[in-house]
């Protein structure tokens, strides 16, 4: 009786250990890598990329890897698909990715559909889950909704960083989920679609892969799936792809930087940091130090959906420097136009020592085919560190007079 019960039995344990010898993904890689190296396999290209730090990579058919990383300054490994940049996205077709991943991140890191345009160069990220921190850290300039998830949009700039075409200055693209996933359907095309509405253009294709990335962090990942469909379908427009709306009180945007540096970034060979060292108001201010130039100080893109040429805004922030008897401060606008980087001054005001000086504009009219915009602080000579507080953007005056651009110092 027993040994006709086990008859019966040792198939179903046979079909149960297949089962799970198949779901394990126990098959061999085709190819395991600790350093960098970039190629091509079953129609992916992969790339393992480190700077520094102990990293594994194997890599699987159908676009399926999975990566270790440990004692790393920054690191990332992808697969994906990469074009020739004689093409936009809406000529190749509308892209989705099914993807399925078993992340594991231990500190900063991210998992993200991942690539690059050229004319413009924009590096752009869809990031779907991470570790410790939310990239990319401020406030968002819209939220959208595809598939049914949130997505947060940011635009940044990087400057003199690394890139496709070497170490320049660029524009960062991100919509970032707000609730994190590891698997489902990344509908690149509503985001792109979303990103374009918005004014953040983008330009000829590079690639789409997607990505996982670590910095100063370890981790472990595995991509089980990772299926790019591109079809001739229309990509939706997804809801909240629309310019910014004024508060009842004709704010566009307030920062305070009391939790957070409110979407300010360092501009040129600096660093920003929250400081409760000086205020103007509440507990803490933006202290921008490190600066190598003038031009060297604190700014915060602009969505060109928003802030459209010939339309008029109220800019304002207060600055403050305890270092010399007196400096000069400059509000500054850098735009794209022609092709060419652009400059145009906001305001300018002379600051004492220790005390908060107002930079202010009611009625500055967005220059002619401006797009890149951002807004930026800087000082007039020196490298005095410096603090900025309370920066506000509000509906505009309109101006008594013709408004004439003024060159400002930059690194164009």
């Amino acid at each position: 009786m027993r040994k006709a019960f086990l008859k019966l039995l040792a198939p179903a344990i046979a079909l149960m250990l297949c089962l799970t010898c198949c779901a394990s993904g126990d098959s061999e890689p085709w190819k395991t890598i600790t350093d960098y190296e970039i190629g091509e396999y079953d129609g992916y290209s992969y790339e393992l990329w480190k700077d520094s730090g102990d990293t594994t990579m194997s890599i699987y058919e159908d676009g399926v890897f999975e990566c270790e990383w440990e004692n790393i300054n920054n690191a990332l490994f992808r697969t994906g698909r990469k074009y020739d940049c004689t093409q936009t996205w809406q000529e190749i077709g509308n892209i989705q990715i099914e993807y399925d991943v078993d992340y594991r991140p231990d500190g900063n890191s991210y998992l993200a559909l991942y690539g690059w345009t050229r004319e413009p160069l924009v590096e752009y990220y869809i990031v779907e889950s991470w570790g410790n921190w939310r990239p990319p850290g401020g406030v968002p300039t819209a939220t959208i909704t595809v598939d049914g998830a949130l997505y947060d949009i940011y635009e940044t700039t990087r400057y003199n960083a690394p890139s496709i075409d070497g170490n320049t200055t660029f524009q960062q693209y991100w919509a970032v989920r707000q609730e994190k996933s590891s698997s489902g359907t990344i509908k690149v095309g509503d985001v792109f679609t979303a990103w374009e509405s918005l004014g953040m253009k983008l330009g000829k294709f590079y690639e789409a892969s997607l990505t996982v990335e670590g910095y100063q962090s370890k981790g472990y990942a595995r991509v089980n799936k990772n299926e790019i469909t591109i079809s001739d379908s229309v990509p939706e427009i997804p809801k909240g792809a629309g310019p910014m709306e004024p508060d009842e009180n004709g704010v566009y945007e307030e920062a305070v930087f009391e939790q957070s540096e409110d979407s300010w970034q360092a501009r040129g060979d600096c660093s920003v940091e929250l400081s409760s060292a000086a205020a103007k108001s509440g507990d803490s201010s933006l202290l921008v130090k490190g600066r190598r130039e003038s031009w060297n100080g604190a700014g915060r893109s602009l969505a060109a959906s928003t802030f459209k040429p010939g339309e008029v805004f109220s800019f304002s922030v207060f600055a403050m420097q305890d270092s010399v008897d007196e400096e000069i401060f400059k509000l500054t606008l850098q735009y794209t136009a022609n092709g060419q980087t652009d400059y145009a001054g906001i305001a300018e005001v002379t600051a004492s020592r220790g005390e908060w000086a107002e930079l202010s504009n009611a009625s500055f009219v967005i220059p002619d085919g401006a797009s890149g915009l951002l807004l930026y602080v800087e000082t007039d000579s020196g490298t005095n560190s410096f603090y900025i507080d309370d920066a506000k953007i509000a509906v505009g005056e309109e101006p008594s007079g013709e408004q004439t651009d003024s060159q400002a110092e930059g690194d164009a």
